[in-house]
This record gives C-alpha cells, sequence and structure tokens, in this order.
C-alpha cells in the first residue's frame, strides 16, 4: 500500500534524523535532507487533482423546437454560447431538441426533478399551473410585439408573489412570448367576424378555446408541431399563430391568407434545476444572472420581433396575403373578446387568487409603454 507524501516525508525525517552521525556526515545528510523534501512536497501537489470548481460543468436544455427554428438560431443557441463564453468554458451547454428529455406536459416537472438541468417549454403545455402567468395568452391587451408583451410578463412576475409562486420548485431564468398571434387560413381569407363562422381554427390551450368561441369559430386545440399535418390534410381551416412559424414550422406551405389582428401570445418559461443552480460556483452563478432576467426578457424580446418581421417579408414575396382589418371591423373583434379578459379575471377570484389585480396593473402597464 502506497504511503501518501507527507507519511513518507515523516519516514524519512525519522530515518535521517534518529541516526547519531559525524559532524561532517551530519551536514551533507541535512542539506539532502532540505533538497529531498523540496522534491517530496512538490510531487505531492501532483498527486492531488485539480479543484472542483476548475472542472468543466455540463448542463443539460430541454429545448421545445427544433434546431432549425427561428428562436433557437437567433435567441437559445447565441445565449448558450454567450455563457460558455462568459465563463471561459467553465460551463458547456448540451443542447436536446424537440423535447427529446422531457413532453412539454411533463417538462416543468421534469426539470424541478433533475430529469434535466433546464428547459424551455409554453405555459399552455401545463394545464392548471400558470393561471395568472396567462393573462397575457389572451388578445387585445395592449401588447402587439413580443418585446412589448415579455416585459409585461416580467412585470407582473416581479410584482405579484402570487404569479411567482407558479414556478415554485425550479430557478426561473426568464420568461417570454411571441408576437401577437394572426388568423391564418388556407382556402380563403378572414375579413370580418361572420367570415370565420364554422370555420375550425386551431388554437392554443384553453383560452384559445374561450377567445375563439367568442369569436365565432369552431376551436381544435392542436400543438404546434401537429399544426403542419392538421392544414394538410384538412382538419382544421386554419389555426391562430405568429407569422414566423410559417418559416419555422414551414406553416407557410399549408397557409394562404393571414389577418393581421391581435389574437394573443404563447408564452414561455426557461428555467433550471434548483438544487443544479445552487451547486453552481458564485462566478458562473453571476454569468447567468447577467444574462438572464431583465436582459434575456429584452433581448428575446427585440430577437424574436426581427425574425418575426423577417419572416412576414419572405412569406408575402412567396404569395402569402396579409390583410389587415379596417377600424370598424377591428373594433368589432376587439369588442367580442374584451369579456374574456374580465370574465377570466372573475374566475381567477373564485380560485382565490388576484385575478383582477393583475388584469388592472396590465391595463395599467400597457397605458405606460
Amino acid at each position: 500500500m502506497k504511503m501518501k507524501p507527507p507519511e513518507i516525508f515523516r519516514s524519512v525525517i525519522h530515518h535521517m534524523c534518529c541516526k547519531r552521525l559525524p559532524k561532517k556526515e551530519a551536514n551533507m545528510k541535512k542539506g539532502m535532507l532540505v533538497f529531498f523534501a523540496l522534491a517530496l512536497v512538490i510531487a505531492g501537489f501532483s498527486c492531488y487533482p485539480a479543484p472542483a470548481q476548475s472542472q468543466t460543468i455540463e448542463l443539460t436544455f430541454n429545448h421545445l423546437v427544433p434546431p432549425k427554428h427561428l428562436r433557437n438560431i437567433h435567441v437559445l443557441e447565441p445565449w448558450s454560447k454567450m455563457i460558455e463564453e462568459r465563463t471561459k468554458g467553465k460551463v458547456k451547454i448540451k443542447h436536446f431538441y424537440s423535447n427529446t428529455l422531457a413532453p412539454v406536459a411533463e417538462s416543468f416537472d421534469a426539470t424541478a426533478a433533475g430529469v434535466c438541468d433546464m428547459t424551455e417549454a409554453y405555459t399552455f403545455g401545463n394545464p392548471g399551473r400558470f393561471l395568472l402567468t396567462e393573462f397575457l395568452a389572451l388578445p387585445q391587451m395592449g401588447f402587439p410585439t413580443a418585446e412589448s408583451c415579455a416585459k409585461a410578463l416580467w412585470h407582473i412576475y416581479k410584482t405579484f408573489p402570487e404569479v411567482q409562486a407558479e414556478y415554485k420548485g425550479v430557478k426561473v431564468l426568464w420568461l417570454h412570448t411571441t408576437p401577437n398571434m394572426k388568423m391564418n387560413t388556407k382556402k380563403k381569407p378572414v375579413k370580418t367576424l361572420e367570415d370565420l363562422k364554422g370555420m375550425k381554427i386551431g388554437v392554443s390551450g384553453a383560452l384559445g378555446v374561450k377567445v375563439g368561441k367568442a369569436l365565432g369559430l369552431s376551436p381544435v386545440t392542436i400543438p404546434t408541431p401537429d399544426l403542419y399535418e392538421a392544414g394538410d390534410k384538412g382538419v382544421i381551416d386554419g389555426f391562430v399563430r405568429p407569422a414566423e412559424l410559417l418559416i419555422s414550422r414551414k406553416l407557410g406551405e399549408v397557409t394562404k391568407y393571414v389577418t393581421d389582428v391581435d389574437l394573443g401570445h404563447d408564452l414561455f418559461f426557461i428555467i433550471m434545476n434548483q438544487k443544479k443552480w445552487d451547486s453552481l460556483p458564485p462566478d458562473v452563478q453571476k454569468v447567468f444572472n447577467d444574462l438572464s432576467g431583465d436582459w434575456a426578457v429584452d433581448f428575446t424580446g427585440k430577437e424574436w420581433d426581427k425574425f418575426e418581421k423577417a419572416a412576414r417579408t419572405e412569406v408575402e414575396a412567396k404569395g402569402i396575403e396579409f390583410y389587415t382589418l379596417p377600424p370598424q371591423e377591428a373594433e368589432r373583434w376587439k369588442k367580442a373578446v374584451i369579456p374574456v379578459q374580465d370574465e377570466y379575471a372573475a374566475d381567477l377570484e373564485a380560485k382565490k387568487k388576484p385575478g383582477k389585480k393583475v388584469l388592472e396593473e396590465l391595463r395599467k402597464f400597457s397605458e405606460k409603454k
């Protein structure tokens, strides 16, 4: 069994110092002892592993989207590279696309349990969990862009402990949203509320169903990855989503007309496992804090608005027609959906949640922007 360097050192000292030697020999031995001791100290240091914080920290990131999605290209990959560069290679982020590590409905709990270190997912994939957050899924809230809506969402998150409680058990890095969603159809343009009658339209979650019924259409809840096939096979006549998906998910191949009207937003969270966060060294946590929160909300919103605009330009060049409602008709659509906002607030109040306060705060925030 090998002795550790300190034990060897003690053994050598004992051997060399306990023997009685002539003076000349003793001085030689003393010099040799010093030299040998220094060599042992140097060798001893080389035997021990490097401190844990110098080792690479690998983090798994469960993505909602595929690699070629515009949000991945313009937001998630650049953000990951910034984290790796700012930590000087201390952190390495390993990407798993299209819900490889956990399906949407399980992604929050899977991250909380440590199945994955980080996740991006949308709130409506977790029915009943993000009731206060989902105010901003409603149409005509007054936030037409991804940037303005994401800032409103982050504002209520920071303002209301009840909103923060919806994310209990994980470290929230940031929240973000789509630009306002539009009416996309294949066979005919939608120019009036009457045009919607009898049309089967793909919507997001339970709130999308409420809004669809208020507009007089036949809502069908369909996850975004399934919209292409549903549109291609005629299962639906159209869908409510932002323009960038016409490129990111190739939905422009099953769309001919887009009615440019505010039909709400899809909402997203980016979270980290709490134990993983707690285990990160302080300098790494600082990098994440610098590149999350307010900064990331602003960055994501601005980038999303850029590629939304670029996507619209690209699909218009391919022949997809965009139609803007004239003011009188736009007001009819607004009047049809505004009651849904108040009804939603009342439903939350019945669940002992501050629905009215959150709605009031969002309306005030809209006026300030």
